[in-house]
């Protein structure tokens, strides 16, 4: 575990600096809608790179693809915040109550499910090795992911409204909600229960850390 935490601590030393350059270097409103898609963008590709990577080489790509469905759709929290950042960096319009919305739902709910993504990854605790890709990538597109978090910040588009913000939480939670049973609906129709059990979309059927049973949407929604 130590050697997670270390590794998680030089990512947010890295991001701290990436932060810093960003804030002196980007002035324009150009250049920040720049920024935010460039991020949102690497971290999408950390997202696939696995898959990208057996497609170039001829590895299973497909067996790949069909063994990871969040690859195919917005599984858990942290996919749905992630092609948040891609569609928030591509609307132009300031005023829009979508941009308003995602803005609120990416930075106070993407803070935490990032960081929880990176310090209790599951995949690094199903196998605590960092010798494993598949576990670094994972870490790293959090951490890529909530970098592209906190330029929000940084570039001045949070603003500290009580009322405005817990109403777009509110609506993002629920909305959360509604994919999760979906998804979950779909592969227990489609595939099998036990195919829905394990994909555990959103966390709603179960919780992803043994030991913690408690601890499942809900829960996790209202800590967020």
């Amino acid at each position: 575990m130590i050697e997670l935490v270390l590794f998680n601590l030089a990512l947010i030393v890295a991001i701290t600096v990436a932060l810093f350059l960003v804030k002196r270097y980007v002035k324009t409103k150009r250049g920040e809608n720049i920024t935010l898609l460039v991020a949102a963008t690497v971290t999408i590709l950390f997202h696939y790179s696995t898959f990208l990577f057996y497609a170039v080489t001829g590895g299973d790509a497909m067996g790949y693809l069909k063994d990871n469905a969040n690859l195919l759709m917005p599984i858990y929290p942290c996919n749905l915040v992630m092609w948040s950042c891609l569609i928030l960096a591509l609307i132009r319009k300031e005023d829009s109550r979508l941009k308003l919305l995602l803005t609120d739902y990416i930075f106070w709910f993407g803070i935490i499910s990032t960081l929880v993504g990176m310090f209790a990854n599951v995949d690094f605790i199903n196998n605590p090795t960092l010798a494993v890709y598949d576990t670094v990538k994972s870490i790293v597109a959090h951490a890529t992911l909530l970098f592209n978090v906190l330029l929000l910040a940084i570039f001045g588009r949070i603003k500290m409204d009580f009322g405005r913000n817990m109403k777009n939480i509110f609506i993002s939670v629920v909305l959360m909600y509604v994919i999760g049973l979906y998804l979950n609906l779909v592969f227990e129709v489609l595939v099998s229960t036990e195919a829905a059990y394990d994909v555990n979309s959103m966390f709603i059927i179960h919780s992803p850390f043994a030991g913690l049973s408690f601890l499942k949407y809900p829960l996790i929604a209202l800590i967020g």
